[in-house]
C-alpha cells in the first residue's frame, strides 16, 4: 500500500520523535566521556535536520515550535544538573581521604594577624592573574631573559561587620581554559599573617626594572609584582631552603636578590640579601611529561646561600631567624600549612599591596593522589607530598616557599613544587618536596666545595 507523501513524512517525523524520546540522557557523553566536566555539560546532541520538501500547514508548525521548545527547556534543566554535578564532583571528590578535625587556632604553628584580618574570615581569591601563555613557568628562557614574574592571586580582605559572602571565584576558581591542567609552579589565598609570625620566610626577587616588563607595566602592572618570582625558607643563618625551579645560575648572574623580614613586599620593607651561590639537585630538569626522569616531578629541591653585601647588621631575632627540618614522616592526613604573597584588591583609589598568607591543607595519601586524573604514578612517586584542602578550593603558597606543620612548634615537611595552573581545590591538590626524603642531600649540599652548584 502507498502512502501519501505528506502522511508518510509525518509518520516518519513521529518515529523519529518516539526513538529520541526513548534514548537516556547524556547517553553519548557516558560512552565517550571528556575530561572537562564543563563540556559534557555543554555537549547537546545535534538536531535532527528536517527534509527541506516537508510542509507543513500552520497548525502543525505551531505545535512543532511549541513541542521543540518544550524540549529545550527540558534540556537546559538537564544541563544545569549535569553542571553542578560536574562542578560538584570536581572538589568533592572523595571527601573521606581525610578524617574530619576539629579547628582550632590558638595552637596554629602561624598565627593569624589580627590587625589585617579582624574578622578572622579567609581571604577570598577573586582574582588569579597569569601570564596566559599555557607554559611551564621557569621554563627555558632566550639567553639574557629574565624568567617569567610569579603568578599573584588578587585577594579580597573581609569587610567587618558585614555579613559573610563569597565572590563568584572564591570557593570555586573559574575554570581554565586551554593548558588550563598543565603542570607549573605557582601561588595563594588564606588568612593573612605578620611576618613576625612566620621569621622563616624568604622571597626570591629581581631588584630592578626590566624593559621586558614594559607593557605590563603600561596596563598596570606594579613593578614589585613583577620582581617578585619565588618563596623561601630561611634554615639557616645563611641558608635559604627553595625549589629547583625557582633558581639557577643564569639568574644569580643576572643579580636575583633574597629578601627576609618583610610582610609587604611592595613596600620594600626586610633586609635584601646578595645570592653568594647556590646548590641545585643535579637530578631535576624543568621538563613535563612524555620526558622521562630527570623532569619536574621529582627532586624539585635547591639551597641558596646568602651574603650581606650592604652592611645591614644584625637581625631582629623576632623578625627573622631560621626554622628547622622536620626529620620524621609526614602521615596522610596531617594539618600542614602554605604560605605566600597575594595582592590585594584595588579598592577605593588605594593602590594595591602585598599581602602574606597563609593556607591551611591536608597531606594527602600518595595512593589517593595518584588516582587523580592528570596525576598518575609518573607524577606523583615517593619523594613528594600531595597537599590539599578536602571539600575546597584553595591557592597553595608561594613556588619554593615552605609547608609546615599547622599545629605546634614550626618545622619545614615540605617545599612548595606544581601544581595544575590555578588556584586549585581537593580534586587539584598541590605537589610539595618531601623534606624527610632530603635530608642528607641538604647537610651535604650546605658542605659542598663552593666551586660546585650541583649535587646528585
Amino acid at each position: 500500500m502507498m502512502l501519501h507523501p505528506r502522511i508518510a513524512s509525518l509518520a516518519l517525523a513521529a518515529l523519529l520523535l518516539v526513538v529520541s524520546t526513548a534514548l537516556p540522557s547524556g547517553q553519548a557523553r557516558a560512552e565517550e566521556p571528556n575530561p572537562d566536566p564543563e563540556l559534557q555539560a555543554d555537549d547537546e546532541p545535534p538536531s535532527e535536520e528536517r527534509p527541506v520538501d516537508e510542509v507543513e500547514d500552520a497548525d502543525e508548525e505551531e505545535e512543532a515550535d511549541q513541542s521543540e521548545e518544550d524540549d529545550k527547556a527540558a534540556d537546559e534543566g538537564d544541563t544545569e544538573g549535569d553542571t553542578e554535578d560536574a562542578d560538584d564532583g570536581m572538589d568533592d571528590f572523595d571527601d573521606d581521604w581525610a578524617a574530619d578535625v576539629v579547628v582550632d587556632a590558638s595552637d596554629d604553628a602561624i598565627p593569624v594577624d589580627l590587625e589585617l584580618n579582624p574578622t578572622g574570615a579567609d581571604w577570598f581569591v577573586i582574582e588569579f592573574e597569569d601570564d596566559g601563555d599555557n607554559q611551564e613557568e621557569g621554563g627555558e628562557q632566550q639567553q639574557g631573559d629574565l624568567p617569567d614574574s610569579a603568578d599573584m592571586p588578587i585577594v579580597r580582605r573581609p569587610v567587618p561587620g558585614a555579613r559573610p559572602s563569597k565572590p563568584a571565584q572564591a570557593s570555586r576558581p573559574s575554570r581554565p581554559g586551554p593548558g588550563g591542567n598543565e603542570d607549573v609552579p605557582y601561588s595563594t589565598g588564606g588568612k593573612p599573617v605578620s611576618v613576625r609570625a612566620v621569621p622563616w620566610q624568604a622571597q626570591i626577587y629581581f631588584p630592578n626594572e626590566s624593559s621586558q616588563w614594559a607593557a605590563k607595566i603600561r596596563a598596570g602592572t606594579p613593578v614589585w609584582q613583577l620582581q617578585h618570582f619565588c618563596g623561601g625558607a630561611l634554615i639557616a643563618d645563611e641558608w635559604v631552603l627553595t625549589a629547583a625551579h625557582c633558581i639557577d645560575e643564569d639568574m644569580v648572574k643576572a643579580g636575583y636578590r633574597v629578601r627576609l623580614g618583610a610582610t609587604d613586599i611592595s613596600k620594600n620593607e626586610g633586609l635584601s640579601y646578595k645570592i653568594d651561590r647556590i646548590v641545585r639537585h643535579s637530578q631535576y630538569q624543568q621538563k613535563v611529561l612524555p620526558a622521562p626522569p630527570p623532569n619536574m616531578y621529582a627532586n624539585d629541591i635547591a639551597l641558596i646561600r646568602i651574603v650581606d653585601d650592604r652592611n645591614l647588621g644584625r637581625r631582629d631575632p623576632s623578625i627573622i631567624h631560621p626554622i628547622p627540618l622536620f626529620e620524621g614522616k609526614v602521615p596522610a592526613g596531617a594539618e600542614v600549612t602554605g604560605t605566600g604573597w597575594g595582592k590585594t584588591e584595588s579598592v577605593e583609589g588605594h593602590v594595591p599591596s602585598a599581602v602574606l598568607m597563609k593556607v591551611d591543607l591536608r597531606a594527602m595519601d600518595n595512593t589517593v593522589c595518584r588516582m587523580r586524573p592528570t596525576y598518575g604514578p609518573e607524577r606523583i612517586g615517593g619523594s613528594v607530598i600531595c597537599a590539599s584542602h578536602p571539600q575546597r578550593s584553595t591557592c597553595q603558597g608561594d613556588s619554593g616557599g615552605a609547608l609546615t606543620f599547622t599545629n605546634g612548634a614550626p618545622k619545614v615537611v615540605g617545599i612548595v613544587s606544581w601544581g595544575k595552573k590555578r588556584c586549585t581545590g581537593d580534586g587539584q591538590p598541590g605537589v610539595y618536596t618531601r623534606v624527610e626524603n632530603y635530608l642528607g642531600w641538604i647537610k651535604q649540599a650546605m658542605q659542598l666545595d663552593p666551586s660546585r652548584n650541583a649535587l646528585p
